[in-house]
This record gives C-alpha cells, sequence and structure tokens, in this order.
C-alpha cells in the first residue's frame, strides 16, 4: 500500500496528506463515523428496516481504514495509539471484519 511513495515525491505526499486532514484529522474522521454507527444501531431501526445501510457503514469504514494507513503508515490500534496520539474506538461489531484485503493478510 505503499503507492503514494510510488507516485509522489515526499512533498508531493505530505501535502495529500495534509489535506486528507481536512477539518481535524483521518483517526478523528474513522473514530466519528464509528460512534455515528453505534448512535444509529442503539437508538433507531434503521438498520433493522434497511439492513443495507450496515453494508454501506462498513464499506465507509474500510475506506477510511485505507485512508489512515496512507496517512499514518499502518492500521489503528483500538484506544490511545502511542504511534500518533490518536484515538479510535473499535469497530462496532455490526459492520462484520475489516474488508481490506491488505488488512486481512496483516497479521495485528
Amino acid at each position: 500500500m505503499k503507492i503514494l511513495s510510488k507516485l509522489f515525491r515526499n512533498k508531493e505526499k505530505e501535502k495529500i496528506i495534509e489535506q486528507l486532514h481536512f477539518a481535524r484529522n483521518v483517526a478523528k474522521r474513522l473514530d466519528e463515523h464509528r460512534e455515528i454507527v453505534e448512535s444509529i444501531r442503539d437508538h433507531t431501526d434503521l438498520f433493522k428496516t434497511h439492513e443495507w445501510h450496515i453494508w454501506q457503514m462498513a464499506t465507509q469504514d474500510d475506506y477510511l481504514m485505507r485512508l489512515f494507513y496512507i496517512c499514518y503508515g499502518f492500521y489503528p490500534k483500538v484506544g490511545l495509539d502511542p504511534r500518533n496520539g490518536q484515538s479510535v474506538r473499535k469497530r462496532p461489531e455490526i459492520l462484520g471484519e475489516c474488508g481490506l484485503p491488505e488488512f486481512k493478510n496483516k497479521a495485528l
């Protein structure tokens, strides 16, 4: 997943990562996405009446996981991660396991 390194020089890569961190950072976006999934699950019937939204939210979570990896060079740990000082909550069980092929092949 070192595609940015191959495509861009370090300065260009840093600029892209800086732009991805718009309105806080990618770690915060992933954490808030998971918080929203938990709120929808706990306070509405949306996932029961419109089950396809679970798949859509799982895909969004996977997408944010990939952006996280692009920005930080590693996948998030649950809770405060000393590698980047960011905190990301656990992926809600309703979403299932991360579907990224590169994540599934990693021993975390």
